[in-house]
C-alpha cells in the first residue's frame, strides 16, 4: 500500500486529503503531545543537557526516557513521512488527467501544508 502511494498509483483525492493533509495533522499532533509530555521532565534544558548532567538511572523518573524516545521517534517519522508524501502527491498529480489546475493546486498546497507543520514543530528540546 505504501509503495503504491509513493509511486503515485493512488488517485489524487485520496493521496492529497487522506494521506497528505490528515496524515500530516495526525503526525503533528503526535509530535506535539510527546513534546509536551517531555517538557515536564526537561525543566527548560535540552535533551543532551538533561541526560548528561541531571539524569540518574536509578533516581530519575523512568518516563523521561519513554517521552524522549517518543519525541525523537515521532520527529523522525514526521521527517520521513513528509518527504514521502510530497513525492506521492507530486507523482499522483502528474498522473491526474481531469484538471491541470487541480493537480497544480495539490502540489502547491501540500508544500504549504508542510511549511505550516514544520514551522509549528518545536525543536527546542533537541538543541
Amino acid at each position: 500500500m505504501f509503495s503504491k502511494l509513493v509511486k503515485g498509483e493512488i488517485d489524487l483525492k485520496t493521496t492529497f486529503w487522506k494521506y497528505g493533509i490528515l496524515g500530516l495533522i495526525i503526525l503533528k499532533f503526535a509530535v506535539a503531545i510527546s513534546h509536551n509530555l517531555l517538557a515536564g521532565y526537561l525543566n527548560g534544558n535540552t535533551l543532551l543537557v538533561y541526560f548528561t548532567k541531571y539524569f540518574h538511572p536509578i533516581y530519575s523518573p523512568k518516563f523521561s526516557i519513554l517521552w524522549a524516545l517518543c519525541y525523537v521517534s515521532s520527529l523522525l517519522l514526521l521527517t520521513v513521512y513528509s518527504w514521502n508524501i510530497v513525492l506521492a502527491v507530486w507523482r499522483s498529480s502528474a498522473a491526474y488527467d481531469k484538471s491541470v489546475w487541480l493537480s497544480f493546486l495539490a502540489r502547491i498546497f501540500i508544500v504549504l501544508m508542510l511549511v505550516m507543520v514544520w514551522s509549528s514543530v518545536s525543536l527546542a528540546p533537541l538543541f
